[in-house]
């Protein structure tokens, strides 16, 4: 009988060991490790590149970010995903830590890139603790995300508009005295490629930059279409003859263009 009543004890012991080290950081040899989910995660479907100096397609992804502040922010959200038929399933596996922590306040972040993903879908976010569900239209000019916000997962946009192919964002900052540039250069522009304006309704978040910043005057961005990438590649050379003829002391001028496919123009670096 006793062996037997140590044998129990002996197995009650192994199973707490195992539970207690689930619940504990796994350590890796360079000392990262990966702690379990702790925080409310926030996320949001977007259409975006790489990085932030790709120049390419814009593609979906799906960025996360939780809801705690950790000491080190360089912290990120691990997951496993998988797209099946119409599901986007998101298995969030815990808070992956670093071995070297980059001390400054900040929440852990996740980025899964979807690709070229359009249609309606379920999308999934699931833990050892929850399974929370929303569905999500992707159309050619809009992403719409549907489902209300649990204890654990937040939308935190429900409609965004898709960059319109062929087209720019113009943001112009200046002095106060110097509010006027914005429009002379636009001008200037359209008397050299054919461009046509064109405006976001407020039913959808923006995609683009909606003004600039850092200047006395910031001007709201103002949205073109333009008619092919060799026309659009003009543009620098404009710009650059625009600065030369005009801006000849641009301190607190910044003229910028930025287009679907993230190619980036700015009067700064001319």
């Amino acid at each position: 009988m006793k062996r037997h009543m140590k044998n129990i004890f002996r197995n009650i012991l192994i199973i707490i060991s195992i539970l207690s080290f689930s619940s504990c950081d796994i350590l890796d040899d360079d000392g990262s490790s990966i702690s379990p989910l702790d925080s409310k995660v926030n996320f949001k479907v977007v259409e975006s590149y790489d990085n932030y100096k790709t120049v390419s397609t814009p593609q979906i992804f799906i960025e996360l970010q939780t809801e705690k502040i950790y000491g080190c922010y360089n912290y990120s959200i691990r997951t496993n995903y998988s797209v099946q038929d119409k599901s986007i399933i998101i298995d969030i596996i815990g808070i992956y830590k670093p071995g070297v922590c980059l001390t400054a306040l900040g929440p852990a972040n996740g980025r899964i890139k979807l690709g070229q993903l359009s249609g309606i879908f379920e999308i999934k976010i699931k833990n050892k603790n929850f399974n929370d569900k929303y569905n999500l239209l992707i159309s050619d000019s809009l992403i719409i995300l549907d489902g209300k916000e649990t204890s654990n997962t937040k939308p935190l946009i429900n409609f965004l508009y898709r960059y319109p192919k062929n087209s720019f964002a113009y943001l112009c900052g200046t002095t106060i005295s110097d509010t006027s540039i914005c429009k002379n250069f636009i001008d200037t522009l359209k008397s050299v490629i054919s461009l046509t304006e064109f405006y976001f309704s407020d039913i959808a978040e923006i995609p683009y930059p909606t003004s600039s910043q850092g200047h006395q005057y910031d001007a709201n961005a103002r949205y073109f279409y333009y008619e092919s990438e060799d026309e659009f590649n003009k543009i620098q050379s404009v710009m650059k003859s625009y600065k030369q003829n005009h801006l000849l002391d641009d301190s607190g001028v910044g003229l910028s263009i930025i287009n679907w496919l993230n190619k980036n123009i700015r009067s700064w670096l001319l």
